[in-house]
């Protein structure tokens, strides 16, 4: 009778794929509870996706998993290719917001918290606090954790995957605006570069500060 020649490497495929899909699904949740969890104000919605975007996956992934976290991009790896690649999308992000704010109804529409606009002391605060903490859960959640987990399945296209969950989800909130449009440009942008660098950290401090020069800029239009 004919035997497999190779029967482990077989097994050993079919549990990576079980983990694959499991973790799909766990993705899946975590997702849909932090879009489902009631929340009433900035801070309780921070709060929630710290749990459900940022707690619950490490979790996961230590306990379940039991991985490292590095091996989705909680790691500060390839310093030299973070810089030169960070500085370049950087200033592409910057372009990008440039070209949006000159040639699109961006300007007229992205709304910013009016009692920032006037004390810079606040705008310290919402930039350093609620726009930081916001953008390191979403880099954390679709640059680190979903796209470390497709790029070592279909490669660069994670970029693509990761990007197309973003927009689903704002798809599913009824969030598609100019207010969302920083993000959705920063989705690609951030997305590359972290599958550059293997580490998400790079796309979050990139993502920060171009929005902290985005958002400055706003103001200085508006005075």
């Amino acid at each position: 009778m004919y035997q497999p020649i190779y029967p482990q490497k077989k097994q050993k495929l079919s549990w990576l794929d079980r983990d694959f899909l499991v973790s799909l699904g766990v993705i899946a949740l975590c997702l849909f509870f932090s879009l489902v969890f009631p929340t009433q104000n900035s801070a309780q919605k921070i709060t929630a996706n710290l749990f459900f975007l940022i707690l619950l996956p490490v979790a996961y992934t230590k306990i379940i998993l039991q991985k490292k976290l590095a091996d989705f991009g909680w790691n500060l790896k390839n310093k030299s290719i973070g810089l030169i690649w960070g500085i370049g999308t950087f200033f592409f992000t910057l372009l990008l917001f440039y070209l949006m704010l000159n040639y699109t109804d961006f300007n007229t529409v992205y709304v910013l918290p009016n009692y920032i606009k006037n004390n810079f002391w606040l705008f310290l605060v919402y930039e350093l606090f609620i726009v930081n903490l916001s953008i390191f859960i979403f880099s954390y959640f679709f640059q680190g954790v979903i796209l470390s987990l497709f790029q070592k399945k279909i490669a660069s296209l994670a970029i693509s995957a990761q990007t197309s969950l973003f927009l689903a989800t704002l798809f599913l909130t009824n969030s598609f605006s100019w207010q969302s449009a920083p993000f959705i440009l920063l989705s690609v942008t951030a997305g590359f570069l972290a599958y550059k660098t293997k580490s998400f950290f790079y796309s979050y401090f990139m993502s920060i500060f171009a929005i902290i020069i985005l958002d400055s800029y706003i103001i200085y239009l508006t005075r």
